[in-house]
């Protein structure tokens, strides 16, 4: 590195967005002769040393010249002549570990634009290095066993490995610059099919399948083969590469194979269809297997085996193209003899090519197991009687204690056990008799089948009395399920004698609180069943007290919400944002609040969660999108924000919703900004992106919530098109008090200013805060400090006092 020389002038300060991001980041100071100056707390804990250990010496004693990055020295005369570099290098750890890192360089120069100083500031890439280092030896393992061959977006040989080579016979001299079709015969060459599969794979179409090809002395090569488009990074395809093995001895090897067919045609049944289903041979096996001559079964089609009624329908058309398509089949199959009687096959339908890779035809294996399946069936027949209910075909109380018993394996296993009784039967079964009652019960069963999940279980366990058992449910999914439950056997039932109306009460118990074994949990659902019928029936209660009450008054809460936004209870109180220095009002955010007519003002804090919960935020933040961009409208030329849940955001409507209620209010969408929290990225990233670029190109701002406390990082405020970062209030809290605080808050504000978004400080309630806040350069803020929430009237008074002051 170059000497420094001349007189030496004062050392040159570090930017404000240096020092923020030095307090942040790994960080190193060097002379202009590469020596290291300083290196920061970051940096001596991330690498292995003590305070003042690195100071004076070489930079090139931790970071040697090999590595990711160009030459040592070409980078530092860059730097000193006043270029900013980025660049990847290894960096030594004090145990000697080598690890690597991406590096930013800057130069500091004094007052007579000598560079005195580089900074450095370094982030660990180390795990990305290896990655790529393992993608690349991957592709080298691909490149020694297989043959691999590069293609142009039009066919032209680019290159090819030695195994290709070796396969067709040809130099690579004799390939590159010539067409695939060298390859192929010419009549193949020359049809539309091959021209589609070139447009295919430079429409970045993948394609995979045996090949037949031709070798360089004409013979003819088998290769199972992929055609894999690589695409550049803006995602257009630039060439094609083919991954091939040789499999032209085993394609020979198919031939031994017919000797094996043989010897299965002596001992099963065996029918040849044509592709179309028409039947072309069966052997002696089969035909005696179903009662028909040859001559009586050649020429027809394959439905004559089937029931009637079975091939018009939709799921034989698809068998047929499944097969067509090259798929094998196997299973049991129900047919029908010459005789009229049932037959069971157990059969495989096996696709067979011919050298070309065309499919000729099909053949069928069977074997007869009709008399298996019949000792089947009446073994399974007479299980099922021993463990179902004969009226409603539920598994009984003996399956449901199984069930039970299993799913309580562990001491502190979750199953739910609801009992169920039904309101008003025993008058229909008085009146109407066994028959219909024993239909009323068939149709409950029904109902409760169609409400279960797979791993959930229905019982009949008694007259007119139900069980289902449900692991793993969760408190908040099982009132919404009992409400399911209760509506779904309200819904009358249509039968001979009329519109019949049962009802049903419900008793809870949840293990393993209310009881850890079968017998424990169907007492306790009992006893809670009985408090549900004295309760007034219709309903249901828990065995735990407290279950009733928390589940009692959410959903008092809810249906009390579900009355108050269609009365008009709830309204929207707006809180300032501020230009930190001069104190104007650049916008407001709306802030929804709930007037209840007998608990007085409720907040945001007690409802949301509920609202959320039960989908009532999808009316509510409809109400609260519309309310405060029509009230933005009557304000003068400032903003308006509003905060979006992720119930919201995955709905699906809120692009479209946005567009109305911009349409419908009159309001400019740049006056408008959605606010999301960091979770919403999280949950589906793809789909986020989506909607974001969609509300962005409307012309809408966005903004990311509560930054610092979630998953939000550096790479998703690139990937995202977001305005407005809002530093979360818990950072604002403790500036004045810990330095760490004041940290994250510079380093945030430093990333704000690089990736050129505005960035607001929330909860700002002191002046000391107010101040900090100035002194790091946040230009905007928000707190009870300057502006606690309030009505519009309000708000409008204080945009124009602030215009009145401006004039």
């Amino acid at each position: 590195m170059p000497e420094d020389a001349g007189q030496v002038s004062p050392t040159p300060p570090m930017p404000v967005e240096l020092q923020a991001l030095n307090s942040a980041f790994a960080t190193l100071t060097l002379d202009a002769r590469g020596r290291v100056l300083r290196a920061n707390n970051h940096f001596v804990r991330a690498w292995g040393y003590e305070p003042g250990e690195l100071e004076g010496r070489d930079f090139l004693d931790i970071s040697p010249g090999d590595g990711l990055a160009a030459s040592p020295s070409d980078i530092w005369d860059s730097v000193l002549r006043g270029e900013q570099r980025v660049v990847e290098r290894m960096r030594l750890h004090k145990d000697g570990a080598r690890r690597w890192v991406q590096a930013f360089y800057t130069a500091l120069a004094d007052a007579d634009g000598v560079v005195r100083q580089v900074v450095e500031i370094s982030s660990d890439i180390s795990s990305r290095v290896l990655k790529a280092a393992d993608d690349r030896g991957q592709i080298q393992a691909i490149n020694v066993s297989q043959a691999v061959v590069e293609f142009a977006l039009d066919g032209t040989v680019l290159d090819a490995n030695a195994r290709f080579l070796e396969a067709m016979g040809y130099e690579l001299a004799e390939v590159v610059g010539r067409h695939h079709r060298m390859f192929v015969d010419a009549a193949h060459a020359a049809s539309a099919e091959y021209a589609a599969f070139w447009v295919a794979l430079a429409g970045g179409n993948h394609h995979a399948a045996e090949y037949r090809r031709l070798g360089k002395d004409g013979r003819e090569v088998w290769l199972q083969a992929t055609y894999n488009p690589i695409f550049d990074p803006t995602g257009r395809v630039r060439k094609v590469v083919k991954y091939a093995t040789d499999i032209t001895q085993e394609k020979l090897r198919q031939a031994d194979f017919q000797s094996q067919i043989e010897a299965i045609n002596k001992s099963q049944g065996v029918i040849t269809f044509a592709t179309d289903g028409t039947i072309l041979d069966a052997n002696p096996n089969f035909l005696a297997t179903l009662g028909y001559g040859l001559d009586e079964v050649v020429g027809r089609h394959h439905r004559m085996l089937m029931e009637p009624g079975v091939a018009g329908t939709e799921s034989y058309a698809q068998f047929w193209q499944t097969l067509r398509a090259g798929m094998f089949v196997s299973g049991r199959h129900k047919r029908i003899g010459k005789d009229g009687r049932e037959l069971w096959l157990q059969a495989s339908y096996n696709p067979v090519y011919d050298l070309n890779g065309q499919l000729t035809r099909i053949i069928k294996f069977a074997s007869d197991v009709t008399s298996d399946v019949a000792l089947a069936q009446a073994f399974e027949d007479a299980q099922r009687q021993a463990q179902h209910d004969a009226a409603t075909s539920l598994p009984n109380r003996t399956r449901l204690s199984a069930f039970m018993a299993a799913a309580l394996t562990h001491p502190q296993a979750r199953l739910v056990v609801l009992y169920l009784d039904l309101d008003r039967f025993k008058p229909i079964n008085d009146t109407y008799g066994h028959p219909v009652g024993d239909k009323v019960l068939g149709e409950i069963a029904d109902r409760l089948r169609r409400s279960l999940k797979s791993d959930q279980l229905a019982a009949r366990i008694g007259g007119d009395e139900f069980v289902i058992a449900a692991p793993n449910l969760a408190d908040e999914e099982i009132d919404a399920y009992c409400q399911h439950l209760l509506e779904a056997i309200a819904e009358p039932i249509r039968n001979d004698v009329g519109l019949l109306e049962v009802g049903v009460s419900i008793g809870v118990a949840v293990s393993p609180a209310d009881g850890t074994t079968p017998d424990e949990l169907l007492r306790s659902a009992d006893t809670a069943l009985y408090r549900s019928k004295h309760n007034g029936r219709g309903t249901y209660c828990f065995f735990a007290n407290e279950m009733n009450d928390r589940v009692t008054a959410s959903r008092r809460m809810i249906e009390e919400m579900r009355r108050g936004i269609a009365a008009g209870e709830f309204y929207l109180d707006f809180q300032p944002r501020f230009d930190a220095r001069t104190q104007s009002i650049r916008s407001a955010e709306a802030l929804v609040r709930w007037a209840h007519p007998q608990r007085g003002r409720i907040g945001p804090d007690d409802f949301i969660p509920l609202a959320e919960k039960s989908g009532l935020i999808l009316p509510l933040g409809d109400w609260v999108l519309q309310t405060a961009c029509e009230a933005a409208v009557q304000w003068p030329e400032i903003g308006v924000s509003v905060n979006v849940s992720p119930v919201q955001f995955r709905d699906g409507r809120l692009v479209q919703r946005v567009r109305e209620v911009l349409a419908g209010a009159g309001l400019a969408p740049e006056r408008l900004e959605i606010e999301i929290t960091e979770g919403v990225l999280m949950d589906d990233a793809e789909g986020a992106g989506i909607v974001l670029r969609e509300l962005k190109a409307m012309g809408v701002k966005l903004a990311i919530d509560d930054f610092g406390t979630g998953y939000a990082s550096l790479s998703s405020l690139r990937s995202f098109p977001f305005d407005v970062i809002k530093i979360d209030r818990q950072f604002i809290a403790d500036i004045e008090l810990r330095d760490g605080s004041r940290d994250v808050v510079k380093a945030i504000l430093a990333l704000g200013k690089a990736l050129g978004l505005s960035v607001t400080a929330e909860g700002v309630e002191t002046d000391g805060q107010l101040q900090t806040l100035i002194e790091d350069h946040c230009a905007e803020v928000q707190g009870f400090l300057l502006g606690r929430p309030m009505p519009a009237p309000r708000l409008v008074e204080m945009v124009e006092d602030d215009v009145e002051s401006a004039r």
